[in-house]
């Protein structure tokens, strides 16, 4: 009970707190306490085409680096025998996805049931056409994944770029390459996807542009549902936007309308969440089988107290110590650091950004068996801005950043290629 209590509170305090600070960024004058942080640093600049390629040309030599460096690992512990430089990326997830693209949602059937229905769609449905002029499934999804994350870094420095400059930009995506779960973006999953998608309507959500952020929108809900989490990033910026609560005289219609004009281009990632409807309906006659099927996997959701209760009792009590070390203990460290982050930011970023990196944390911790808090932290990408900011002008603070995160960088690849509880 206290545990709930003093949890609650926390995670409740740390959301008013943003909330009474994206009110104060609309206009309402809260006072000092609350006050706004100033939207555009001096120090910031639009990016040039040069720019971007040599972004894009270091992302993919991240991507090429993690790969043979999951190459001698693999070898080391004798996992590449038999597997091959490829098959090591086909694991947990990675080898549902080799068999929906092979198969399709119709055809991958297990129990009786199509079970993987619970895996959205869009990254399957782009490696399926990959595969039409590569040939070979475990290829085209790796190239996938590569090519996005490459262009996800070039959106996200972009970005960042905007209102801090270059050196924080070049932080950030630093901070989110080599992020101890960071390998991921180059495996047969999701997360490349995801990252790009997010992080291209995220920029265009900055810029204003309603329309482009909202199409991206439709992508990134097809790709997990934490992309329809973009609606209401576009509307917290949309109402800042129009200084929503500004004592300036303007009548509630007014300040309404500007809002409602822009509401289609907002709702367009619904779009992308009845796309992957649909695709329910036509495999299995019910649009919202998936939430059956997610029983299967034992999800659901929790409120997250007792999502944290569960995850500190299995790092101190689960019966196999390995699996403390690779799963458990994980989780419950990234919680309160990623928890203190935000905390931080809280002042000195924008609203938008660090309302919509609350969300995710708490929905990425409000599931009823989490196993990959992770993973779905490595796109939760204002965090990584956050870091940069931290560690801004201080460079003993950011090497040590830097090689702690290298460290387990390494280890949970480690463990990963060799079958741990790393997913």
């Amino acid at each position: 009970m206290l545990w709930d209590v003093v949890v609650s509170l926390l995670v409740v305090g740390l959301g008013l707190s943003l909330v009474l600070r994206w009110v104060s960024a609309c206009g309402a004058p809260l006072g000092e306490r609350f006050r706004a942080p100033a939207l555009t640093e001096k120090n910031g600049c639009e990016v040039d085409r040069r720019t971007c390629l040599q972004v894009f040309g270091a992302a993919l030599g991240v991507r090429l680096a993690v790969f043979l460096l999951g190459a001698l690992l693999a070898a080391l512990i004798g996992e590449l025998e038999g597997k091959g430089l490829l098959g090591i990326w086909e694991r947990w997830d990675g080898w549902h996805y080799v068999r929906l693209v092979e198969l399709g949602y119709d055809g991958y059937v297990e129990n009786g049931q199509h079970l993987f229905l619970v895996f959205y769609p869009l990254y399957v449905w782009i490696t399926r056409l990959v595969r039409l002029v590569v040939g070979d499934t475990l290829v085209s999804g790796l190239l996938v994944s590569w090519l996005s994350y490459a262009g996800g870094c070039v959106y996200l420095f972009r970005l960042t770029a905007l209102d801090y400059g270059k050196g924080v930009a070049w932080r950030t995506v630093w901070y989110l390459s080599i992020f101890p779960y960071a390998f991921f973006f180059g495996s047969m999953m999701t997360e490349g996807l995801f990252f790009l998608t997010t992080a291209a309507a995220l920029w265009h959500i900055r810029r204003h542009q309603w329309y482009a952020a909202g199409l991206w929108g439709v992508l990134a809900a097809l790709t997990r549902m934490h992309g329809l989490l973009l609606i209401g990033v576009a509307a917290a910026e949309l109402c800042v936007e129009q200084r929503l609560f500004a004592p300036d005289g303007r009548s509630l219609w007014v300040r309404v309308k500007g809002i409602l004009r822009k509401l289609p281009a907002l709702l367009l990632p619904l779009l992308g969440a009845a796309g992957y409807l649909l695709l329910n309906y036509a495999v299995d006659g019910d649009p919202f089988a998936f939430t059956v099927h997610q029983e299967h996997w034992s999800q659901g959701f929790l409120w997250i107290s007792r999502t944290l209760a569960y995850l500190v009792r299995n790092a101190l009590t689960y019966p196999t110590v390995s699996v403390r070390w690779e799963l458990w203990i994980p989780e419950v460290l990234l919680f309160p650091l990623f928890f203190a982050l935000l905390w931080w930011a809280g002042k000195r970023c924008r609203s938008a950004w660090t309302l919509y990196a609350y969300v995710t944390l708490v929905l990425d911790y409000s599931l009823s068996w989490l196993l990959s808090a992770g993973r779905y932290l490595s796109c939760a990408l204002p965090f990584f801005l956050f870091a940069a900011l931290l560690t801004d002008g201080k460079p003993r603070r950011s090497a040590a950043l830097s090689a702690g995160m290298l460290v387990c960088f390494v280890l949970l690849l480690t463990g990963y290629l060799a079958g741990g509880q790393i997913m």
